[in-house]
């Protein structure tokens, strides 16, 4: 919630003299028409006597939406230019209402509407709101006022529809709202105090009186005004209001804590002459003194503009010091938390927007290739390792599980010679010397006999090394999955303050992301097509000395057993052999090159396309200066922010100056 230094809320029902006490206490004209509420708005006024000439400026406050609904950034726009003319005051307050009831329309549309004009654009424009939350701020200078901030809120209506009720209601409750707020009821005297709707929703909001001007302990009493509207035969009001006056009370309700103030304000006929405040003083104070009861009151201090305006005046001066070391530090702790988050925002760019966006561009780039590399953002580099590993593993599970017996099903895998496939569960089928000898059986040809097929070594490869392709492509997706989210993660961190230019980029990555991982999978299915036929290594030494220690190890599992002849098998145990040292060798190639096909056709090829995919598109197009201006543009949302924020701090500090000022104010 915003601080505010603690200020006057002016409530009152409709026609209860509220527009008058404004003009009496501001010296300016407002609003008004017989019959009818006036005020559809708040209006927020302000008087400054350091001025050595009059002068007055509005401005409009829109703070909610035209729902009633609080907008995340609050503006206030200056409506007109300085007013030097206390003539034109009230023109200019009739338009910027229009202003604010209209949100449909520039504000700059009714500078120059006539009231005619205006009173007909109420009437006949159905777009135009009824009531707004929004507030027409009154800064007035004049060198013969006293200093004073107040808040005079649209009068409590009855007849009328119920929605238009419920609204003006809820405006004034929302105002008269919170501890620092002094809440001033208008009541006229020729109404029943009892029944007034203000002091109802004061009473609920200051049940104890601390905040209203001249309330008690269960009722909260504002200013009296329109004495002069009872006549000398109202013997009862004027009999009871001088009671209350005097401190005599026929209702403990009507106790009072700070004391009434009776004001008489001009009528029709003075205004239409436009006295002066001098005058309207006079009038008064001669009414006060000359009238019964009025004159008989002993406290004069009670009665008339002057005295009110010095009471309210000091009264909320003490409100202020009693506050000040509580209101100093909580402005100080709103000032640096909305430094804070001032400082927590992207600054915007010092640069022209083609520097701007390029060197973003090599950043962003420049991240994504340091981490292709493992020199930042580590864990992309460590996640593709692993999946590499569970790679190693995947290839390891098509290992073949050959068992050297006639019946398998009571023979566990009996491992293998150096140790390597040991521990690894086989996915795939077991094959048993029968088996092996039936590939063979149907892959006899034209043969002599007592040589074996080398076909029938071959289908066995084959149907192991077919497998590989599978937990290969697995394995690419992964790591291209990797990737792809890193590249999410550093286009807002390098783009985020530009929606426009976040979401091209992001266009254009997925873009090289979707090319990448095509040219990628084209290489990686060719590399493991080299895995098919021919059949082949250069890796002589190895592949030999492998099948020996298969056939050797074979052969001992044999022995073990002691129920077959290895001789009548031998054919069977070689062809098993040469498999499986066929295997070791492919395996040791493939746990290689398909991480270093995904590394160097993927990932590194991605980082090497970036920059030029990016820079291309933007200065393939001949408007690249102008385009590059538009992708600039802040996120509107974070625009939105930063305002309400800048706004926000400006406030504070202004009300930080006024509270340094109160530091050596006696009260």
């Amino acid at each position: 919630m915003f601080f505010d230094l603690p200020r006057i809320a002016v409530i009152g029902g409709q026609s209860a003299g509220k527009s008058s006490l404004v003009e009496g206490v501001s010296g300016i004209n407002v609003p008004r028409d017989s019959g009818t509420c006036t005020s559809r708005c708040p209006i927020e006024c302000t008087m400054s006597s350091s001025s050595t000439s009059w002068s007055c400026s509005i401005a409009l406050r829109i703070e909610y939406d035209p729902f009633g609904a609080r907008l995340a950034a609050s503006t206030t726009l200056a409506f007109g230019t300085e007013i030097t003319d206390k003539a034109q005051v009230e023109i200019w307050l009739r338009r910027a209402q229009a202003a604010v009831l209209s949100p449909h329309l520039s504000p700059e549309d009714f500078y120059t509407k006539t009231e005619a004009e205006l009173k007909h654009a109420t009437a006949t424009d159905d777009k135009m709101l009824t009531f707004s939350k929004n507030v027409v701020c009154v800064h007035v200078n004049d060198p013969d006022v006293t200093d004073l901030s107040f808040i005079d809120l649209p009068g409590l209506i009855q007849n009328s529809d119920p929605q238009a009720i419920d609204l003006v209601r809820d405006l004034v409750v929302s105002h008269i709202k919170g501890e620092n707020t002094l809440i001033l009821i208008t009541i006229p005297m020729s109404d029943d105090l009892e029944n007034q709707q203000a002091v109802v929703l004061a009473r609920n909001e200051d049940p104890d009186g601390e905040r209203t001007i001249g309330s008690a302990s269960n009722t909260d009493i504002g200013i009296l005004t329109k004495p002069d509207t009872l006549g000398t035969g109202d013997l009862g009001a004027r009999r009871k209001w001088k009671d209350i006056l005097d401190g005599r009370y026929s209702n403990i309700k009507h106790h009072l804590k700070h004391g009434y103030y009776c004001v008489r304000l001009p009528n029709d006929e003075e205004r239409g002459n436009d006295i002066s405040r001098v005058e309207s003083n006079r009038l008064a104070s001669e009414f006060f003194d000359s009238t019964s009861p009025w004159n008989e009151v002993a406290e004069r201090n009670r009665f008339g503009i002057p005295n009110f305006v010095d009471d309210i005046s000091r009264l909320l001066v003490k409100l202020i010091a009693n506050n000040l070391p509580k209101l100093r530090q909580n402005v100080e702790s709103l000032l640096h938390d909305c430094t804070r988050d001032l400082d927590a925002l992207p600054p915007l760019p010092s640069r022209d927007p083609v520097t701007e966006i390029l060197l973003r561009i090599n950043e962003f780039c420049s991240e994504f290739a340091k981490a292709v590399h493992g020199e930042k953002h580590k864990h992309l580099v460590q996640a593709s390792r692993e999946r590499y590993a569970q790679f190693k593993t995947d290839i390891l599970k098509t290992s073949p599980d050959f068992r050297p017996f006639v019946d398998h099903r009571h023979y566990r895998h009996p491992g293998s010679p150096d140790g390597e496939f040991t521990g690894t569960e086989s996915a795939v089928p077991a094959k048993n010397l029968m088996d092996v000898r039936e590939v063979i059986a149907k892959s006899i040809g034209w043969e002599l006999p007592g040589h074996v097929p080398f076909e029938a070594t071959k289908k066995l490869i084959l149907e192991f090394t077919r497998l590989w392709r599978a937990p290969s492509l697995e394995c690419f997706n992964d790591v291209f999955r990797f990737a792809s989210n890193l590249l999410e993660e550093l286009i807002p961190t390098h783009f985020g303050q530009f929606g426009s230019l976040e979401k091209y980029v992001r266009s254009l990555v997925r873009g090289q992301l979707e090319r990448s991982k095509e040219t990628g999978l084209l290489i990686l299915n060719k590399m493991l097509d080299l895995e098919s036929e021919p059949l082949f290594t250069q890796n002589s030494h190895y592949i030999q000395a492998s099948e020996e220690k298969w056939l050797q190890f074979y052969q001992n599992q044999m022995s073990s057993k002691q129920t077959l002849s290895k001789d009548e098998y031998h054919n069977e145990l070689v062809v098993m052999a040469n498999v499986c040292a066929y295997f070791q060798v492919g395996y040791k190639r493939i746990i290689d090159y398909v991480p270093l096909t995904i590394e160097h056709e993927l990932n590194q090829e991605l980082a090497s396309q970036l920059p030029k995919t990016l820079l291309l598109s933007l200065f393939e197009d001949p408007n690249a200066t102008e385009k590059m201006k538009e992708l600039l543009g802040e996120d509107p949302v974070l625009t939105a922010k930063r305002e309400s924020l800048e706004d926000r701090r400006m406030r504070l500090l202004q009300i930080k100056e006024k509270l340094d000022g109160l530091k050596h104010t006696s009260v």
